[in-house]
C-alpha cells in the first residue's frame, strides 16, 4: 500500500483525478480529502428539475465511487439519488456522461451503493491513484 500522507504519489494522483473530473464538469467548487477513507464533493451549478429548491452535487468515496446527490430540505445534509456504479475511479468522461444523464428523463446509474472496495485494502487502488500523479490534466478550452 502506498502511503497517502498528502504529499505522496497516491495523494497527488487522487487530487489530479479529482481535478480532471472537475475540469470535465466545469465544476464551480470542489473539495477532496485524500487520507483514507478518501472522499470528494463537487458542486454542480445546475439544479435538477425534480428538485428546483435543492443544490445538486456529486459525491465520491473510495468504497462506492461517484454518486449524484441533492441537499436535504434543511440544507445540512445530502441525499444520494444514484450511484454511477462503473468503477471506483471511473473515467472523467464517464462521470460527465453520468451528470448529463441526471438532467434527462430518468436517473442514470444505480440506486444502491456498488461497494467496490474496502478503504485501506491492499487491492491496487493506491497504485492506480499513483498512476494519475504522472498524467497531465486536460482543462477545457479557454482555461489555463
Amino acid at each position: 500500500m502506498i502511503e497517502r500522507d498528502g504529499l505522496g504519489a497516491a495523494a497527488r494522483g487522487l487530487r489530479k483525478y479529482f481535478l480532471a473530473v472537475a475540469a470535465a464538469l466545469d465544476a464551480p467548487a470542489w473539495f477532496c480529502e485524500v487520507d483514507a477513507p478518501a472522499t470528494a464533493y463537487l458542486a454542480l451549478e445546475r439544479r435538477l428539475d425534480r428538485f428546483p429548491d435543492h443544490e445538486t452535487a456529486l459525491l465520491w468515496d473510495e468504497r462506492d465511487g461517484w454518486a449524484a446527490a441533492v441537499e436535504s430540505a434543511a440544507g445540512d445534509d445530502v441525499v444520494v439519488l444514484a450511484y454511477l456504479g462503473e468503477d471506483v475511479l471511473a473515467a472523467p468522461e464517464a462521470v460527465l456522461a453520468f451528470v448529463r444523464g441526471l438532467y434527462g428523463a430518468s436517473y442514470p446509474g444505480q440506486p444502491d451503493p456498488p461497494d467496490f472496495r474496502s478503504p485501506g485494502a491492499s487491492d491496487g487502488f493506491d497504485e492506480r491513484l499513483a498512476a494519475y500523479a504522472g498524467d497531465a490534466v486536460r482543462l477545457p478550452e479557454g482555461q489555463a
